[in-house]
């Protein structure tokens, strides 16, 4: 208590709501008389739905300086998602600051709750005993765990009560607390020629506005008609017409009992709970006399003055970003901010991007650092400042302008990535918390704009180095070697001996064509490593063909080339064994080299050593022959014993993989797969490997209806109601006995099943009549096509089975963003699927790139790593990250 000025932060969002700013003014004018200085903390966003931007929007939370906040007001009302609130109660306490909370109670903290039950409760018993209104509708917030919508409904129902009128569910519709839902309610309420209720209690002010005006379109008039009242008393119910009748909280009286709890706080006194009281405010939308309103002319004339002052400044910015299109490097940048930046403030980089820039290394991410760079800007008088510590943001007041200014911080931000932090002084929230947003917004497209500039400048040069750098392996290639070469030549490095050695994987097309380009790809990287850990000193290494690599060794001994090239070759090949050992891989890697020693005094191409190596190791590959490419087949019988226990003793186990809505990110199936006891150890293609060779498929196929049927009946909760992919085996489905054994046992849950059939495998009109058999009257056809798109009759099968879905093999799915033949067949067979009102699906999805691609291509469903593993317990919903990816795919569904 020994400061003479005391720090106040408050956490809050929106502050250019016009409620918000109102309670800031006052808020900021009656601290300033008290002694106090606030810091406000704000995002432009509230946290209502989870979006990719609530990192960086939520990062100026992060940066709160608990060193110089004596006290930290929250206004948990304007924050959508409490767990942000949580995040930063949580702070606080790790910092011994006392926290005030406006609209939520908090063990340890101070509460100011508006007491609005009582208030609310007059409104309605004002409607039906003033008004005679017995017929009544109430149109709540948002439907579930909402408190405010709870606590809104309880006070409809108890005053209804009190008043000896009935209530029912149907009394109750919910407008989310904005215009269309409203609009959908009332339409509802008057469909069909139905009789519209006396009165309609809206659980906002918002809701209120759009209640009466669809009314109104309706040809109804409120409120000769219909009474329509709101709650929250927002400036806007004041000059609405008809002035609405409402609640409104006293802002003035909140911003003097913050301060109060503020007070409380510093003086450490125990944390309690105060109380704001809402008060009835009965106006014209009850059917009241009109009240001596204000001057109109007076207020239009304000409005007029408001309007004019937006346009002027959305002129300004306008101007700005126009500018801001020619952003080429970092002055351009600075220029631009500097010019859309207000007086009075100043914007803070994060140094990490800009280094990133400088660099042309394209690693800056959401990191921010501690240094931060302050772009030449409005300061205030005398200031050039440069350069800043986070910790620092806040500039110490040393004039009496500054003593009577707030503090307004918010974050800079393009998505996840935090470029910087805007801080901006004002004691007129009023005036200009609308023009920070939109000078935010402005700074928001510079970065955008500029991030994009300088990420292509990074791809451009980092192409320019890929022409040198293998960007696999990260080593030099053959050009890349020969200016290395070039430059290693002078005089005195002629006088010292070299060897070249060259290594090469002779069966590395064989490993690409046989296993995919992963795999030679993993043969090459295992190469280059292995060379890197076996020559580690007086050496460079180049990846100087897609298959071949070289060493080259520089010595001052003549004497120790033996032994070093010796040691590496032993090193590099045991570590080659060494993997062919342990991979597990059905191939082996196969390296070849030979070598040349050049003797002092050289002077020649590299080009010309690595042919004499290479003529070395060739002589050297046929005087020792080629090794085996592919490994033993596993012997089967070894398995035998063990498949035999798996089906005597049914040890099967089954995962459950998520079959996702593309539209909406919903989960609306599963495939059962096949797993085993650990005891067992056989993985899926082993056990059908091994029931192919000895005749015992049917066996699989029966283990695996009765199985997961079975599961299915036992956990019917799990899954939702939703449907369960059964693979099956073509020419292997079951005898008629054991299907009207399935059909007796499981008939009710037929309706549930789809089974897959591979599309390679014709499948016989027996086993589809079979199968169709199986669900009975199912309103679908129970079949999906798996692996569509590998086989060679696709579109006489698809006629054939007339399936419910189709599943698009993922080697079809896999890189499909790159490979525009990849996307031509899968959008003709969307086209021609949804022609025949067959359902698409595409599994393997395993990347961001992969899941937009194809929804932009019109999938139905997406199946894959990137949405959901397979589990034992069927997933109730995917991630919600992605699942909010996937919905801002669909900007028009």
């Amino acid at each position: 208590m020994d400061k003479k000025k005391y720090t106040i932060g408050i956490c809050i969002t929106k502050i250019d709501d016009n409620s918000r700013a109102d309670y800031m003014h006052r808020l900021h004018h009656l601290a300033d008389k008290l002694g106090y200085r606030l810091i406000v903390f704000n995002s432009f966003i509230d946290f209502y739905s989870i979006s990719p931007s609530d990192k960086g929007a939520k990062s100026v939370f992060d940066i709160i300086n608990f060193d110089i906040i004596d006290s930290l007001i929250i206004h948990t009302n304007s924050f959508c998602n409490q767990s942000v609130v949580d995040e930063i109660i949580s702070n606080a306490r790790n910092h011994n600051t006392p926290v005030i909370l406006l609209g939520r109670t908090e063990k340890d903290c101070f509460s100011i709750v508006g007491d609005y039950e009582a208030s609310f409760k007059d409104i309605i018993r004002h409607v039906i005993k003033d008004h005679g209104a017995t017929d009544t509708h109430f149109i709540a917030g948002v439907e579930g765990p909402d408190m405010f919508s709870a606590q809104r409904i309880r006070c409809y129902k108890e005053v209804l009560e009190e008043c000896g009128l009935p209530f029912s569910e149907n009394m109750v519709d919910y407008g989310y607390y904005w215009d269309g839902p409203t609009r959908k309610v009332i339409n509802k309420l008057l469909e069909n020629g139905k009789k519209p209720p006396q009165a309609i209690i809206c659980a906002n002010d918002y809701m209120a506005f759009a209640a009466c005006s669809e009314l109104k379109n309706h040809g109804f008039r409120v409120p000769e008609d219909i009474i329509v009242t709101g709650y929250d008393g927002v400036p806007a119910a004041e000059h609405f017409e008809p002035r609405i009748t409402t609640c409104a909280e006293d802002l003035g009286v909140l911003a003097e009992k913050t301060l109060e709890a503020v007070k409380m706080s510093l003086e450490n006194k125990e944390p309690c709970v105060l109380y704001n009281d809402f008060l009835p405010v009965i106006s014209e939308s009850c059917g009241c006399s009109k009240v001596v309103g204000e001057n109109f002319r007076s207020v239009s004339t304000q409005l007029y003055n408001v309007i004019d002052n937006i346009k002027i400044h959305e002129e300004f910015i306008s101007a700005c970003i126009n500018q801001m299109l020619g952003i080429k490097d970092l002055n351009d940048l600075y220029t631009s901010l500097s010019r859309c930046a207000l007086e009075n403030s100043y914007i803070c980089l994060n140094s990490n991007f800009v280094s990133s820039v400088i660099s042309g290394n394209d690693s800056f991410r959401s990191k921010i650092s501690e240094d931060l760079i302050v772009i030449p800007s409005k300061l205030p008088k005398g200031r050039s400042i440069s350069r800043m510590k986070l910790s620092d943001m806040i500039f110490e007041g040393n004039d009496n302008e500054d003593e009577s200014k707030s503090y307004i911080l918010t974050s800079i931000y393009v998505g996840n990535d935090v470029y910087g932090y805007y801080a901006f002084r004002t004691d007129d929230f009023i005036n200009t918390s609308y023009k920070i947003k939109r000078v935010l917004n402005a700074i928001n497209v510079a970065f955008t704009i500029a991030s994009g500039y300088f990420k292509q400048l990074s791809m451009r040069l980092s192409i320019k180095r890929s022409s040198v750098i293998n960007p696999l392996t990260d080593l030099p290639n053959l050009k890349g070697t020969a200016t290395w070469f070039d430059e290693f030549s002078t005089p005195d490095n002629q006088q010292k001996c070299i060897s070249i050695s060259v290594y090469a994987l002779p069966k590395y097309t064989y490993i690409m064509e046989n296993y995919g380009i992963d795999a030679a790809e993993e043969a090459i990287v295992l190469v280059s490593n292995a060379l890197k850990l076996a020559n580690t000193e007086n050496r460079f290494i180049g990846h100087i063909a897609e298959d071949e690599f070289v060493v080259i060794n520089y010595y001052d001994n003549p004497k120790d080339i033996g032994s070093v090239i010796e040691a590496a070759t032993d090193s590099f090949f045991t570590s080659i064994e060494d993997y062919n050992s342990n991979s597990g891989k059905e191939y082996y890697i196969e390296v070849n080299c030979g070598c040349t020693v050049v003797n002092p005094g050289w002077n020649t191409s590299i080009e010309s050593l690595i042919k004499f190596a290479n003529s070395e190791m060739y002589m050297n590959r046929l005087k020792y022959g080629m090794g085996d490419i592919a490994k033993p087949e596993t012997d089967l019988k070894a398995y035998y014993k063990k498949f035999e226990l798996l089906i005597e003793k049914n040890l099967f186990h089954y995962h459950f993989q998520p079959v996702v809505n593309a539209k909406n990110g919903e989960i609306v199936a599963y495939e059962a797969l096949m797993r085993t006891d650990s005891a067992i150890s056989m993985n899926p293609h082993e056990i059908l490997d091994t029931a192919k060779k000895y005749n015992r498929l049917y066996d699989i196929e029966k283990a695996t209806m009765f199985n997961v049927m079975e599961y299915y009946a036992n956990n019917r909760e799990q899954f939702g109601g939703r449907k369960v992919y059964i693979n099956t085996i073509p020419g292997h489905f079951l005898k008629d006995e054991d299907i009207d054994i399935l059909i007796e046992k499981y008939k009710e849950y037929m309706d549930n099943f789809l089974f897959e059939l591979t599309e390679q495998d014709t499948v016989p009109d027996a086993e589809l009549y079979k199968i169709k058999k199986l669900c009975g009257d199912a309103k679908v056809n129970p079949i999906a096509i798996d692996d569509y798109g590998t086989g060679h009759s696709n579109i006489v099968n698809l006629m054939r089975y007339s399936p419910h879905v189709i599943k698009i093999d993922r080697f079809l799915i896999t890189d499909i963003h790159k490979n525009q033949n990849k996307q031509h067949f899968v959008r003709s067979t969307i086209e021609f699927a949804k022609l025949n009102e067959i359902l698409v699906l595409a599994e393997g999805v395993e990347t961001s790139n992969e899941l937009h691609t194809l929804i932009d291509l019109g999938v139905d469903f997406i199946q894959g790593f990137y949405t959901g593993r397979p589990a034992p317990v069927p997933a109730s919903y995917i991630d919600e990250e992605i699942r909010r990816e996937i919905i801002d795919a669909n900007p028009l569904y």
